[in-house]
């Protein structure tokens, strides 16, 4: 329901970001540097942005160095020499300065007017790597020590030689690195100069993550080693422990003579996620929801965390007492706190209360000062005793509640609460494990006040009892689970400019609890393990639900879903036409859910006999279309190409023909790829050899006959980009954002609406490279 209050508080809050943001810095290339061999991973030269000090900051600096992770190995580096993380080819001329970086006095009160320095990392070594050699076979320079060298010549020679005052700050690996070169970033300046040094989110720790190895341990070390990192980290650490190990914060930080801030998350989310749970220590997934969402952690999981904070804590508590250092250790699941302006200083934001404001201006006074009764004590042993994850639950919602602010203003509207069906669960509609089912409801207004979009959650599938059981513990299987408040965007935002055809609808978004793409439906309930499979009745309960809420007079309506949930649009398309008025409008939209009868790499069908489980555990077989099913066996009618021919609504598909799920799990599945041989390829495409390209092509090959049923019938829409991708009308960048995948130069918002409301048909197919597309997003290599 329309909540007018917090809509007033996102207006107010999303005016005020604006008005933070928007300072764009042009790029300045270090073009001499490369002389000196002070270059990129790919050769290209260093760079930066500078945006110049004025009034009383005219001669004070402040120097921002950019985060980004490490390479490890010549594979790693050269993917990543072919992004902004290894080449300043690939970095953008204009970059927004704002929180740290902010020329704005009251969101930067203390930093505003110096010069304000942005050092673009493109190493992978956190600005320590020198290696002379290069091999002509790779062509990959290692030379982050003699990158950062380089750039702060230059800005000794633009005046910072004569400063005043100066920070040496950064973001996660450039927060380790500002810990790194702190002492030599002391020593190029005046005597006469201030100068402390802020790591932000940099603080990684040596411990030992969820398998009882020392994943971060022999991570550091391939770092080390393969950048010639030794000769470039503190001396006061390499001469009493491995290089290794100086990598570390805790063993280097306790010598380091200038003044240093710690800023840094207790529960640190990325090193929670690559730390203490990687994926190479949690071979089966256990960890994934947790990670993604605190909320869906186990109890015993939960422990865990609670213990790294206590190592973290022990660790940081052990640099020893002084007034020359700070420390702002907060209880958030975070990362990097000085770089957005919600979590940096938000002074006008209603939603920040008077203690948090105290904090954090008690924290820039603390850093800004010489004041030492201003420092923050480093005994934490009280909070120590009495902190826990568990009890700060409300305190997490509060660390995130600013950033959200910022999220949901740029996606077009607020988050939109919860519904539980209670009166579903008297029926038997339940999730897995017996609670009631969910949707999250934005009412329609205006000239939409009529129309309806009813948007199926995705989320896989279980096959067996085992994986089911796992599933009902988790936001996947369980109510429970669930967030209470949920984002909308792409094609459910409530923004015109970012949804022009649907932004006033009826928009809902139906949570997935089942594992059965809602066809589930089997009556008895095993008492042992006391799981229910009943998506198929969990789905008409919310549609009768809905229909309740006026939907039974509805002018336009869409069914639509995203991977799983896209799949379930299918299946449930013609029943979805049947329950509304015969005058309505009523069409499909399929987003990633066309998965094929595809063969494997090993010459199977992996996924015929995986489908084949699910429609088997779930009792599916009555829920899939009668069309099929009279046909074939129930488990080919899981597959869209079998179902799509006897299809009467109309369905639009948005697929991208390298479809990254179908890549990872149709294609080339753990299950067949016995000797991990495809383990990075169908990760990112181009790490595969040219044998595996070809039968990635292949692949494509198989998706275009399986989409015949698409062309045979012009009331069917289709966008087949060439990206490497799953789901892409989820977020608004990629239905309707500039740098959002194009087909035949049209976006997917415009394709689907123009399709929907009959002003053009649009039936078109990408180029067949994965590479051809230019609008398709590249893989991040961000942390």
């Amino acid at each position: 329901m329309f909540n007018f209050k917090k809509w007033l508080v996102l207006v107010v809050c999303s005016l005020a970001i604006l008005k933070a943001e928007g300072l764009f810095v042009n790029i300045t290339f270090v073009r001499n540097a490369v002389a000196r061999g002070a270059v990129c991973l790919d050769g290209s030269p260093p760079a930066y942005h500078l945006h110049r000090g004025s009034g009383t900051g005219i001669n004070s600096w402040l120097i921002q160095l950019e985060g980004g992770g490490w390479c490890n190995n010549v594979t790693n580096c050269l993917s990543r020499m072919h992004t902004r993380l290894g080449s300043s080819k690939k970095m953008v001329e204009n970059l927004a300065f704002s929180a740290i970086l902010s020329n704005k006095k009251q969101y930067n009160p203390d930093f505003y007017n110096w010069n304000r320095v942005k050092v673009r990392y493109c190493d992978g070594s956190s600005f320590t790597g020198d290696v002379q050699a290069v091999n002509p076979a790779t062509k990959l320079h290692f030379r982050g020590a003699r990158v950062w060298l380089a750039v702060m010549q230059e800005l000794l020679a633009k005046g910072m030689r004569n400063a005043e005052n100066a920070v040496l700050s950064g973001c996660s690996a450039g927060g380790l690195a500002s810990l790194m070169h702190c002492d030599s970033f002391r020593a190029l300046l005046p005597m006469g100069t201030k100068v402390k040094c802020l790591s932000d989110a940099g603080f990684f720790l040596n411990t030992r993550d969820v398998s009882g190895a020392q994943y971060i341990k022999s991570y550091f070390k391939d770092v080390v080693t393969l950048h010639g990192s030794a000769k470039n980290l503190p001396r006061s650490c390499t001469s009493r422990l491995t290089p290794a190990m100086c990598f570390f914060p805790q063993y280097v930080a306790r010598q380091i003579r200038t003044p240093v801030f710690i800023l840094n998350a207790a529960y640190d989310s990325w090193q929670i996620k690559n730390i203490l749970a990687p994926r190479a220590a949690d071979p089966y997934g256990k960890w994934q929801s947790c990670q993604l969402d605190i909320k869906n952690c186990q109890p015993n999981q939960l422990k865990v965390m609670q213990d790294f904070r206590l190592e973290f804590l022990s660790a940081v508590i052990g640099l020893g007492r002084s007034s020359s250092r700070g420390m702002f250790i907060d209880s958030c699941y975070t990362h990097c706190q000085t770089e957005t302006q919600t979590s940096w200083f938000w002074q006008d934001s209603p939603i920040l209360n008077r203690t948090q404001k105290n904090i954090i201006i008690k924290f820039l006074s603390i850093h800004f000062t010489n004041s030492p009764q201003k420092s923050v004590p480093l005994s934490l042993s009280k909070e120590k005793q009495k902190d826990s994850l568990l009890t700060r639950m409300g305190k997490l919602k509060q660390c995130w509640s600013s950033v959200l602010v910022l999220a949901m203003m740029m996606i077009g509207t607020g988050a939109v609460p919860i519904t539980y069906l209670q009166s579903a669960v008297a029926k038997g509609a339940v999730c897995l494990d017996g609670s009631a089912p969910a949707y999250h409801f934005d009412k329609g207004f205006g000239s939409g006040v009529n129309n309806w979009i009813v948007h199926m959650e995705g989320g896989g599938w279980c096959t067996d009892v085992a994986s089911c059981i796992k599933r009902k513990g988790t936001m996947k299987g369980s109510s429970k689970f669930m967030n209470k408040d949920f984002g909308f965007s792409g094609i459910l935002g409530g923004k015109q400019n970012t949804n022009p055809d649907f932004y006033n609808w009826n928009r809902i978004k139906v949570r997935y609890c089942d594992g059965s793409s809602f066809t589930g439906n089997v009556e008895a309930v095993n008492p042992a393990n006391k799981l229910f499979f009943r998506g198929a009745r969990v789905w008409r309960a919310v549609i009768d639900d809905l229909m309740a809420k006026g939907m039974k007079n509805a002018q336009n309506a869409i069914l639509s879903g995203c991977s799983a949930g896209a799949l379930a649009a299918i299946l449930h398309c013609d029943t979805f036409r049947a329950i509304l008025p015969r005058t309505a409008r009523v069409k499909c939209v399929s987003d990633a859910g066309y998965f094929i009868h595809g063969k494997d790499i090993s010459g199977g069908s992996y996924i015929q006999s995986y489908y084949s489980k699910v429609v088997a555990l779930h009792g599916s077989a009555k829920s899939l279309p009668v069309s099929c099913t009279s046909k074939m066996k129930p488990e080919l009618c899981f597959f869209p190409q079998y179902v799509v021919p006897f299809m009467r609504t109309p369905l639009f598909v948005i697929n991208a023909a390298f479809d990254s799920w179908q890549i990872k799990n149709v294609l080339a599945p753990t299950g067949v790829d016995k000797r991990k041989e495809w383990a990075k390829c169908k990760l990112d495409l181009k790490k595969c050899s040219a044998a595996q390209l070809k039968t990635v092509q292949g692949f494509r090959d198989q998706m275009m006959r399986a989409l015949a049923p698409i062309h045979s019938t012009p009331s069917r829409g289709l966008f087949l980009d060439s990206c490497h991708a799953h789901c892409q009308g989820g977020s608004a960048a990629s239905w309707s954002g500039a740098k959002g995948p194009q087909v035949a130069n049209t976006k997917i918002s415009k394709a689907v609406g123009n399709w929907f409301y009959g002003r053009s048909a649009f039936q078109k197919i990408d180029c067949p490279s994965p590479i051809c597309n230019p609008t398709c997003p590249a893989i991040s290599t961000d942390e």
